[in-house]
Parts: C-alpha cells; sequence; structure tokens
C-alpha cells in the first residue's frame, strides 16, 4: 500500500469535494419521481483505506439514499460466490456495451444475452436467477447487503413505489429477455425483486464497506474472508469495463479507478490494495453518473497517485 499522511489525504479529500461544488452541472434523475425531490446541492464523499482509516468530507454523510444501480454489485457477487463465474457467465456477458443502461436496442440488436451485469437488462437477468421463491429471494438479498456491507439497508416503499410506477422501460427490457427464453417465471415478479434491490437505502458511512471490500481482497476489518478474491478480481474487472456504462473507458482514463455510478447519484469507487471510495452528489449527467462524483474521483486519483498505472 502507497504511504500517504492522514492529514495529507484529508486535505485532498477535502479540495476534491471543494472543487466539485463548483460545478452544477447535471441534474436528479427526474424519470424516477421520488429521486427528482432530491436536493441538488448534497455532496460527500468517504475513502475507506485498507488498514481501516476512514477520511469523510462533505455533507450528508449519515443520510439515507437509495442504492440504485450500485446495488447491482451485490447480486453480481452473491451469484458468483454461489454458482461460480462459469455459470454466471452462461446467463449473461461481460462485453462493454457503449450504449446506455437501459437500451433496449442494444439487446435487440446484440442478444439474447444482456451484454454485461451492469446494464439493467444484465442485473434483472441475474435477479432472475435468485434461488427460490419470492420469499426466499428477498431474503438472499438481504442476507447478501448484511454480508457485503455488514449491516442490514432499509428499504424505501416510496422509491421503490416510484420505481414500480414508472418502470416501463424495465419491462420492456424484461419481457424482450422473457420472449428470447433468458427469463423464466413471472416477469413482473421478477421485477419486484429488481425494484427493490434499487430501492434499498443506506447513508454513504454504510456504503462505503463494500468498496473497501473490495479494495481489502475479499476480507473485512477483521481479517475474515468474507467472498473469495476470485470474486473480487471478477468484480472489479467488469466495474473497470462497464460500471460507468456507455462512459467507462472516459472515466478509467481519468481516474484508473474501477467504479459503478447510479442515477441516485451514488458512485463507489476501488483502489485495489490501498481504499474503497464511495461518492454520493445528485446531480447526474445524461449517461447517469454524478457530475460531482466523478470530479471527486479524478482529483483523488491525480492528487494522491491513486491512478491503477501508477501503482
Amino acid at each position: 500500500m502507497n504511504i500517504i499522511d492522514d492529514a495529507i489525504i484529508q486535505k485532498y479529500l477535502d479540495e476534491a469535494v471543494k472543487v466539485s461544488r463548483a460545478n452544477d452541472a447535471g441534474e436528479v434523475a427526474k424519470y424516477i419521481p421520488e429521486l427528482s425531490l432530491q436536493d441538488p446541492r448534497q455532496t460527500a464523499a468517504i475513502i475507506r483505506t485498507t488498514n481501516n482509516k476512514i477520511y469523510s468530507s462533505g455533507d450528508s454523510l449519515h443520510d439515507d439514499f437509495t442504492l440504485q444501480s450500485s446495488a447491482k454489485l451485490v447480486v453480481l457477487i452473491g451469484l458468483l460466490e454461489e454458482f461460480g463465474s462459469e455459470e454466471v457467465y452462461k446467463w449473461v456477458m461481460v462485453e462493454p456495451s457503449g450504449h446506455d443502461f437501459n437500451s433496449v436496442a442494444r439487446l435487440d440488436q446484440f442478444g439474447p444475452y444482456p451484454s454485461n451485469p451492469m446494464l439493467n437488462a444484465g442485473a434483472i437477468t441475474l435477479c432472475s436467477k435468485i434461488p427460490g421463491n419470492d420469499e426466499d429471494k428477498m431474503h438472499w438479498l438481504d442476507v447478501w447487503i448484511e454480508k457485503l456491507f455488514n449491516e442490514k439497508a432499509r428499504l424505501n416503499t416510496k422509491v421503490f413505489a416510484s420505481e414500480r410506477r414508472t418502470g416501463d422501460r424495465n419491462r420492456a427490457l424484461a419481457y424482450l429477455l422473457r420472449s428470447n427464453n433468458m427469463l423464466e417465471g413471472d416477469v413482473e415478479r421478477i421485477l419486484e425483486i429488481y425494484f427493490t434491490l434499487c430501492s434499498f437505502e443506506m447513508s454513504p458511512y454504510q456504503a462505503a464497506h463494500l468498496p473497501y471490500l473490495l479494495a481489502n481482497k475479499g476480507k473485512n476489518t477483521s481479517g475474515e474472508q468474507i467472498i473469495s478474491e476470485n470474486t473480487v478480481k471478477q468484480s472489479i474487472s467488469i466495474m473497470a469495463t462497464c460500471g460507468l456504462y456507455n462512459e467507462s473507458g472516459k472515466h478509467l482514463v481519468n481516474t484508473g479507478m474501477p467504479a459503478k455510478s447510479s442515477v441516485s447519484g451514488y458512485i463507489f469507487a476501488v483502489v485495489p490494495g490501498i481504499a474503497g471510495i464511495v461518492t454520493f452528489s445528485p446531480r447526474v449527467n445524461a449517461k447517469g453518473s454524478s457530475v460531482r462524483g466523478s470530479i471527486i474521483l479524478r482529483e483523488l486519483s491525480n492528487k494522491l497517485n491513486w491512478h491503477f498505472a501508477l501503482n
């Protein structure tokens, strides 16, 4: 691990948050009505290093926000652990899409398999593979969320209802998947699982545990192996190539940090062997990534030399 003085990390984190706040580009995600109510001024960032030091800056560090697409990591990691990569990659591919996260055209043109697990179509497919009946699937999500974040998450019922009411594009993806024999079972019930996954909420402080686990080769603060190193390797690789959809390449060039974005404003980022990072700011660009969060990660990468090519 690169040994950097605590005060230096905190200084650069504070500066990165300050720089990001000068940018008012982007807007809150209005296509999910409940998310449109978020305060666009909120900006927060957490760094948790592999020697278990925590640095924070900004506001709303202990406020709850829905995980949205960052929660796709939960179902991917859980299924990789339980079924293995060979089986999981029979259900989804692991190729960058070059398209929007909810693109029906991509699935229709290049299907029947979803391009990767970070796209909505890929996550919906993986949700359908969670074992058991509806109650079992919900319990499975609870178990894996608690395992990966080291505590239970809460379900934001208002966001869940909002997603279910306005989720016709996801329904289009799901019915297209079923027409191609990629989904088994009732489409609406599968979507209930997917909408639930996206509607779990927690604070940036709590959320930082997952990217910390990935940065620490799957081990928690006690040195216990929570997820296998192979799953960590697979997950980080997919984050690097697919985590920010059709701007994953630009993000990786700018930061060198594998990451997963979400339209709520979360970005989970990993500096392998060094730190897990969570940023939150609900102003997102047209590709669904937090504008300020991306700026914070770029600033940290440059100031701390945390680009993977430099480590």
